[in-house]
């Protein structure tokens, strides 16, 4: 299966901005707030490329943009997921 649709069984987006970085997106509540979730390459803000590439995580306020917990990174895209639910 592609990474992309994998991506989407738990509900995130691939997003991009005008200077060309890309990233995963999920809106989401967190802590009773409406926050945005955001996956990139470790090493840079770009999709990563398969299950296997470590990943960076960032949860941030919708509203403000402020970031409600630390960036954390994850050995792989892989473990990151298998902290959540996939959609049913």
């Amino acid at each position: 299966m592609e990474l992309y649709k994998i991506m989407e069984e738990y509900g995130f987006k691939k997003s991009s901005s005008c200077s060309g970085f890309e990233w995963y997106t999920k809106s989401a509540k967190y802590k009773s707030v409406d926050a945005l979730i955001t996956i990139t390459s470790n090493d840079e803000p770009r999709l990563p490329e398969s299950l296997d590439e470590p990943v960076l995580v960032d949860i941030t306020d919708r509203n403000s943009g402020n970031d409600l917990e630390p960036s954390r990174r994850f050995e792989s895209l892989k473990s990151y997921l298998d902290t959540l639910d996939p959609l049913s």
